[in-house]
């Protein structure tokens, strides 16, 4: 039975015109993740992507990768991907991450990308990151990137102290604890090999922004977003880590 976070994406698949925005408003902090992504990528791996969404992500990972199988359970979004991109050294696949049918094989890559935060609970996202390791090579990587409560909770407690409103996250979303949803992963099949974070992406743009504009001005994808970007690229120490809401892991499958 669909959910109403499912609806929401297959509805966003119809409703949302640019396709650089149909996954993720925030088109630099989304720049940021698949920069973080794509260090781990190399010619010739086969990679799994989960939750590929309209595509948008499967055009750049498939020009790096020997091949792309990309899956999302909105039907509507795999038809949106297959209408604009195309299937080249990629295929789109509608599939399910808490019972895949239509997945086989293994992979060098599997990549998660804020998708567990759209899943019904805690036990779901366990279960969504239990499937996916049996997908892995070993030897090959499993890429998280995924929102959790630790960065909600730490950006609002710096907030409180400038004054500003606290963040709402998405009604659609769950953000769980970190230790809660990482604790699915086998440590006898994986060892954690790289950590990322967007911590002064955040900082600039959920605290200094907010100050400066006022947090009744705030908006996606302004000049100041862009500039945050590249100052984010340029210097993002991880003293900033736990301001960070989305976190990046990478874990290698122990051959």
């Amino acid at each position: 039975m669909k959910t109403s976070t499912d609806k929401h994406w297959n509805e966003r698949a119809q409703s949302v015109e640019r396709d650089i925005e149909v996954n993720l408003m925030d088109i630099f902090q989304r720049n940021l993740e698949y920069d973080e992504v794509c260090r781990h990528l190399a010619p010739g791996m086969k990679v799994l992507e989960v939750g590929c969404g309209n595509g948008y992500s499967t055009e750049r990972f498939r020009q790096i990768v020997g091949w792309v199988d990309a899956f999302d359970y909105a039907e509507n979004m795999i038809e949106r991907a297959r209408t604009r991109i195309g299937e080249l050294n990629n295929r789109f696949i509608h599939d399910d991450v808490l019972a895949p049918k239509k997945l086989s094989g293994t992979y060098d890559a599997v990549i998660c990308v804020r998708v567990l935060i759209n899943l019904r609970d805690l036990a779901a996202q366990r279960l969504a990151l239990r499937n996916l390791q049996d997908f892995v090579n070993p030897g090959g990587l499993l890429i998280l990137a995924e929102g959790f409560v630790e960065g909600f909770t730490e950006l609002n407690a710096l907030r409180a102290k400038v004054g500003l409103p606290k963040l709402q996250p998405a009604p659609i979303n769950v953000y769980s604890r970190q230790p809660d949803v990482l604790g699915a992963i086998r440590p006898a099949d994986f060892e954690l090999v790289a950590e990322f974070h967007l911590g002064m992406y955040d900082y600039l743009t959920r605290i200094v922004y907010p100050l400066i504009a006022g947090p009744e001005n705030v908006r996606h994808n302004t000049v100041f977003s862009e500039r945050s970007e590249a100052l984010a690229r340029g210097w993002n120490p991880d003293s900033m880590r736990e301001l960070s809401r989305l976190r990046g892991f990478v874990y290698r499958k122990r051959s």
